[in-house]
């Protein structure tokens, strides 16, 4: 019994850490709301208000048609990806991963430089200007984010396929359209509706997109940024915590579903065996997925380029580069509040220490992990809640519940902190995980017998051994908190802007080029840290 719970002291710093600045606030929050209301019925009034009825609309509308765009475009790709052996493949599975750790409004300016008014697409073809506002725009946005999630989580049911059975396949005779339909055509259809689940999830909860592409008021507001509208603009707290509540529960569901399809996926036997087939000239299945997949990527490589591009179109009457001087003029400084230096170090040192949280976070859950790797299911879905939660409610019950007790605004700075470090860890964490579950014990065993302890045995035994795992864990926390703007920007106070904060603030007052160089600024370093992330083969898994 002893050895059986041996490590559990370590999860409590995890465990506590949640409940503190996720689980307990958030309960309070909706409790008190739910008191001040008048029960039920006054959270049923809230629900079926006519803009808190079309939020909701709004959310499973965007959530559902981004989901199946994600799906039909990375479905093919994903196959290709997971199927195929070619040139390059390890490099573009990796760059796959660029666009999750984008900071939001990076890509919401992407699609407005590339089809909004005078966008580099819309321009020449002025037809798809379409996609330069509203749903159609919003639906881009998402898809960007997204569509990659699908290939990779596709790719991953596909590597994970039974070699046996498909050999047992060939070997009766099969045709490669029933070696696809009775090996690999489940785990890939697994695969795919995972990441259509996970783009609902992220797609219903839109806050930077709806934001800044409605056009036209609250038109296009997901619940998230109707939330948001209640408490910052229309000043009803208590309807806006109701509304969260909502939220949370419409999204029970889809995010248990999601979390049993990524588990099964995970746990699939062929899953150490991937199957690559070398891609045939006489292939027309396989140029054809290479084609759709080549498409797929130039489309999210052309809204990089629109940004970056942007960033040296002239401006004020003077050449390129124009709008970085003007980022770091006084005027921009009289606009923010806050000069861009003093915003980028804000985010510097947000995004720092947040990432340092979550390393320190991640060597104790991982020492959990090796005594019980049946702990890691557990902890995964307890790390998932606040991504449930989504941030703006996070961000509102951090504020709520915690603010009165650190003396009011000169305390925030630490619940920005704790946000982004409690947003990244569910995705950051795995790429200790899965590294720590491949490792044989032979070493630690060793390290036992000569005396060492437990926890001796795991720093001097393990952890070396999945550094770069434990560096991605850092990295990946660093990257998110870069981009993190949606509870950010419920919590800080002007002095405290970071520069998503800002790059949304001049977005607000149309200072396009200015908000364009702090979107190139954005891109430059989030680049930056995937390089640092890809270098030495590290490599953050979903």
């Amino acid at each position: 019994m002893s050895a059986k719970n041996e490590g559990t002291a370590f999860l409590v710093p995890v465990v506590a850490f949640v409940a503190l600045f996720a689980l307990v606030p958030v309960a309070l929050l909706f409790a008190d709301a739910l008191v001040k209301s008048g029960g039920y019925s006054g959270f049923v009034s809230v629900v079926t208000a006519t803009r808190n009825a079309r939020s909701l609309d709004n959310s499973l509308e965007q959530g559902g048609l981004s989901a199946a765009f994600a799906v039909a475009l990375g479905y093919p790709a994903g196959l290709f990806v997971g199927r195929y052996a070619w040139p390059g493949r390890s490099v573009v599975r990796s760059v796959l991963l660029v666009p999750f750790l984008l900071p939001s409004l990076v890509v919401v300016l992407g699609v407005l430089d590339l089809f909004g008014t005078g966008g580099v697409v819309s321009g020449w073809l002025p037809a798809t200007a379409f996609f330069g506002s509203g749903i159609p725009a919003i639906i881009a946005a998402n898809l960007f984010f997204n569509v990659p999630i699908v290939i990779l989580l596709t790719a991953t049911g596909c590597e994970s396929a039974s070699v046996e059975l498909e050999e047992t396949v060939a070997t009766l005779g099969g045709s490669p359209w029933r070696a696809y339909r009775d090996v690999w055509a489940g785990p890939t259809a697994l695969g795919a509706a995972a990441g259509g689940l996970l783009t609902f999830l992220f797609s219903a909860l839109s806050f930077a997109p709806p934001l800044l592409l409605c056009g036209a008021g609250a038109r296009c507001y997901t619940l998230e940024a109707q939330v948001y509208a209640l408490d910052q603009t229309y000043l009803e707290p208590n309807a806006a915590a109701l509304l969260a509540l909502a939220m949370v529960l419409l999204l029970v569901l889809p995010t248990a579903v999601y979390l049993t399809l990524v588990s099964r996926l995970r746990s699939n036997p062929g899953r150490r065996a991937p199957t690559l087939r070398p891609l045939s000239r006489r292939s027309p299945i396989g140029w054809g997925l290479a084609i759709e997949t080549g498409l797929v990527l130039a489309a999210e490589a052309a809204l990089l380029a629109a940004v970056l591009d942007r960033t040296f179109e002239p401006y004020g009457g003077h050449g390129a580069g124009a709008a970085w001087t003007a980022l770091f003029s006084p005027t921009t400084t009289a606009h923010l509040g806050v000069s861009a230096v003093g915003a980028l170090g804000n985010t510097m040192f947000f995004a720092v220490v947040a990432s340092l949280i979550a390393i320190l976070l991640g060597v104790a859950s991982g020492f959990a992990i090796v005594r019980r790797p049946d702990r890691a299911v557990t902890l995964g879905l307890l790390l998932f809640v606040p991504l449930l939660l989504s941030p703006v409610v996070l961000a509102f019950a951090l504020a709520s519940f915690w603010e009165p007790v650190l003396g009011g605004v000169s305390g925030v700075w630490s619940l920005v902190i704790a946000s982004q470090a409690i947003l990244a860890l569910p995705f950051a964490l795995q790429s200790l995980e899965i590294p720590l579950a491949g490792l044989s014990p032979a070493a630690r065993d060793a390290a036992r017998a000569l005396g060492a302890s437990a926890f001796g045995a795991f720093l001097d035994a393990d952890l070396p051994r999945v550094r770069d795992g434990l560096i991605t864990v850092g990295l990946f926390a660093f990257a998110f908190g870069l981009g993190e703007f949606t509870a950010t920007n419920f919590l800080v106070p002007p002095a405290l802007t970071t520069l998503p904060v800002a790059l949304y603030a001049l977005t607000s007052v149309r200072l396009f080029p200015e908000a364009d160089a702090a979107a190139g600024l954005l891109l430059l370093l989030s680049l930056a840290v995937f390089a640092a992330i890809s270098f030495g083969g590290r490599r953050v898994e979903l």
